[in-house]
């Protein structure tokens, strides 16, 4: 199966930006904030896969908004509407850059890769055909929890992820 593509990258770039943030009570008090981030782009990779909207949902700010003009409502349809769409969702993430220009804000560059099957490495992108993204995030510390306040996206080319 393969991922949507034109109107429906948006559905699939704006669900990836509430992957992110999964509960950051999960990560031991001692980890530093960007160990913190590392662990929830892992644990909202695995929620996204396995079409956990009730906990991407949790990850949402009150406070979101894009330059689409989209709000925590619409981000909450959107996955709605995504996951129902798709049977299967398999993504390959690269992390670029974690960055913190305020204590409880973090900015994250990530290349996604989303596919309707398994991808096992950066060389399968073409050939599976799997769309792929270059997210920017910013996330926010909302009673120390971090939460998804912004993303912005671009499409990318399989050399990105080399």
């Amino acid at each position: 199966m393969r991922i949507l593509r034109g109107k429906q990258t948006i559905l699939i770039i704006t669900w990836w930006a509430f992957c992110l943030p999964l509960l950051v009570s999960c990560s031991p008090a001692g980890d530093s904030p960007e160990t913190q981030i590392r662990t929830l782009l892992k644990q909202g990779e695995t929620a996204a896969e396995n079409k956990e909207a009730g906990a991407l949902r949790k990850m949402i700010s009150e406070k979101y908004s894009d330059s689409q003009g989209q709000d925590k409502r619409a981000i909450e349809a959107i996955l709605r509407y995504y996951f129902l769409r798709n049977e299967t969702i398999h993504l390959f993430v690269r992390i670029q850059s974690i960055a913190f220009p305020q204590p409880a804000q973090a900015q994250a560059i990530v290349l996604v890769a989303m596919a309707g099957q398994p991808i096992s490495g950066a060389q399968e992108l073409e050939r599976l055909h799997a769309d792929l993204h270059r997210f920017e995030i910013t996330l926010a510390s909302e009673n120390k929890e971090w939460k998804v306040v912004r993303a912005e996206w671009r499409r990318v080319e399989p050399g990105d992820f080399l």
